[in-house]
């Protein structure tokens, strides 16, 4: 037997998306460009999943790069079914999701190096050493987060005060420097992703992203390269 459309189920979700929708739009304010760079990201990437979509590969492509490519094409989709995600969870104050999301990202691209140069082991996470100096220091932090295993991070982004009530929120509370830096991130990692695939599609195919795609991504990384010196500089304060 269904229950009311107004059980406590419902009420509860509605209160989240309630708040979460009110989060987008305090995120989108402090985000500006970024969002750019992150459309730009993904429309570069789009474009090209969809010229190779469903094109088969060489007859002559030798049997070792066959079996890479099949392995890195899994861990691609894996990628790409994980960007809206973790776009939604920093979007809308869920940050514990959003770092584990990150996270597995970072362990992604790190897999596909771990392909391409013989040494990836099942049943075994990946080493991100092959990611670049800009963002393998963040994975340390990002795991703590999704592990729950500092409280200081759970008491910074749950615990809220109203009157004098102090205590851990049920609902996401905004925190605008927690999202500038995991989307940071994210945008970071698409860069790195975009990289990737190119470089897959040339050892099948002999060609990767053409150039209308490369434009995009070279505007995208040139407007996170101006939005982030507009940032304030903590070490300034």
């Amino acid at each position: 037997m269904a229950m009311a459309k107004d059980s406590p189920a419902v009420k509860f979700l509605g209160g989240q998306h309630k708040v979460r929708a009110a989060i987008r739009v305090q995120f989108r304010e402090d985000a500006g460009d970024f969002l750019d760079v992150h459309e730009f990201m993904l429309s570069a990437i789009a474009s090209c999943l969809d010229r190779f979509g469903g094109k088969k590969w060489p007859g002559e492509l030798d049997p070792d790069t066959v079996a890479k490519m099949t392995q890195v094409s899994q861990l691609t989709a894996l990628f790409l079914h994980g960007v809206d995600p973790c776009e939604v969870a920093i979007a809308e104050g869920l940050y514990g999701q959003a770092a584990a999301l990150v996270r597995q990202h970072m362990e992604i691209l790190a897999a596909m190096d771990e392909v391409w140069a013989g040494r990836r082991v099942p049943n075994r996470t990946p080493n991100i050493g092959s990611l670049p100096d800009s963002l393998r220091p963040h994975y340390g932090g990002l795991s703590e987060m999704a592990h729950a295993s500092v409280p200081d991070y759970l008491h910074q982004l749950f615990t809220g005060e109203k009157g004098d009530l102090i205590g851990a929120s049920i609902v996401p509370q905004y925190n605008a420097g927690m999202a500038l830096f995991l989307y940071r991130l994210e945008l970071g990692l698409m860069a790195e992703f975009a990289l990737r695939q190119d470089h897959a599609l040339r050892a099948a195919y002999g060609e990767g992203f053409n150039e209308e795609e490369l434009k995009w991504l070279a505007v995208g990384v040139a407007i996170g390269n101006k939005a982030a010196e507009m940032l304030p500089n903590p070490e300034a304060s």
